[in-house]
């Protein structure tokens, strides 16, 4: 086994998407080739406190010596070792390693905020050490949804009307009064506010009223220094991955049962969405998707892996028209997730994927 590479799964993380996370992260830990990779678990709390098994790889020393992942086989096992880690392993809190966990290559399975907009990949191309996923500055691009769709705008890719607010627009009720009024005029209603940074629909809402417009201001801005504010698109919603030196990895049809729109409910509970692959949108539009996704990550400057969000508006007599809504640089990796399901669509299983994602990412590195 000497050709085996160490992997070092990350999950957890300071974001809200911290469970989802946990999903992905146990999910990657155990579907990893065993005939390649010697992978161990770096749980990160909510407080960014780094834990890991003392002989990260090695199979011994762990709670449970020789199982795969250290015992961590599930998300509630892997949060009830964040709450107590073991007392073998080391922690730290982020960055203040005085032994820092090595490996061959960091496998990245957080989300949100402190894993997904480039701070982590920074650091991690400063210290010399291989990760999965794209660059720290096209992580950063693709994270911050304005900065991403003054990119789409100036590259000529389709997307909904906007605005941004600063924080003077929204931070008393006054200023925050004449602001709706001027929304109000500008979009109508139904109007989508949404923080620059927020993942997994988390840190977003469709207002319908005034009233519901107040609150979104008050209630997302208490957060942020930014907001934008896009028009509401009603459509059909689909999403389309991009895998590197893979073909093109056909779209999925996302349909909300019980929901409005593709809520952070509507993704992980079971029962709230039809996802559908291949999508039934018309043969151009499926096109077009791919073609788009792929103009989406050059354009944000990603790398190995991705997946783009859009909105098709069907035109009556007609033809519909395409719009993209965001490009994720680490989608979610849960078995079940979007990207996972259409790689498998396309013959590529979620271990597969695994295998696609972290020898792509070693090739970049190397």
């Amino acid at each position: 086994m000497a050709s085996q590479k160490t992997v070092g799964v990350l999950m957890g993380g300071i974001s809200p998407e911290h469970p989802v996370s946990l999903v992905s992260g146990t999910g990657m830990l155990k579907n990893l080739d065993p005939d390649r990779y010697r992978g161990f678990p770096i749980l990160i709390s909510k407080d960014n406190v780094w834990s890991w098994p003392d002989t990260a790889g090695g199979g011994t020393g762990s709670p449970a010596p020789g199982a795969p992942g250290y015992g961590v086989d599930s998300a509630e096992t892997a949060a009830a070792f964040i709450a107590e880690p073991p007392a073998s392993w080391h922690s730290a809190r982020f960055p203040d390693f005085k032994v820092f966990p090595r490996c061959d290559i960091m496998l990245i399975g957080l989300h949100g905020v402190g894993g997904e907009d480039g701070r982590l990949q920074g650091f991690f191309e400063l210290a010399g050490q291989a990760y999965t996923g794209s660059s720290s500055l096209g992580a950063a691009l693709a994270m911050d949804k304005i900065t991403a769709k003054r990119i789409y705008r100036a590259e000529g890719i389709p997307t909904g009307r906007y605005r941004v607010l600063s924080k003077s627009e929204y931070v008393s009720a006054g200023k925050a009064a004449e602001t709706r009024i001027a929304l109000e005029k500008e979009f109508g209603y139904p109007v989508v506010i949404k923080s620059p940074q927020g993942g997994s629909s988390i840190g977003m809402g469709i207002a319908r009223s005034s009233p519901e417009l107040d609150a979104l201001l008050s209630g997302l801005g208490a957060d942020s220094d930014r907001l934008l504010v896009e028009e509401f698109l009603k459509g059909r919603e689909g999403t389309c991955g991009v895998i590197a030196n893979f073909p093109p990895v056909s779209p999925t049809e996302i349909r909300p049962i019980q929901d409005s729109f593709f809520t952070f409910e509507a993704k992980y509970k079971q029962g709230r969405t039809e996802e559908i692959t291949p999508a039934g949108f018309p043969a151009d539009i499926i096109a077009q998707m791919q073609s788009l996704a792929v103009r989406c990550h050059d354009a944000l400057q990603l790398s190995v892996y991705s997946r783009t969000d859009f909105i098709y508006v069907p035109g009556g007599g007609e033809p519909g028209r395409l719009y993209v809504l965001e490009t994720n640089n680490l989608p979610g990796f849960t078995p079940t997730s979007l990207l996972p399901q259409a790689a498998a669509h396309s013959g590529l299983s979620y271990g597969g994927l695994l295998t696609k994602v972290i020898e792509e990412s070693l090739a970049k590195h190397a």
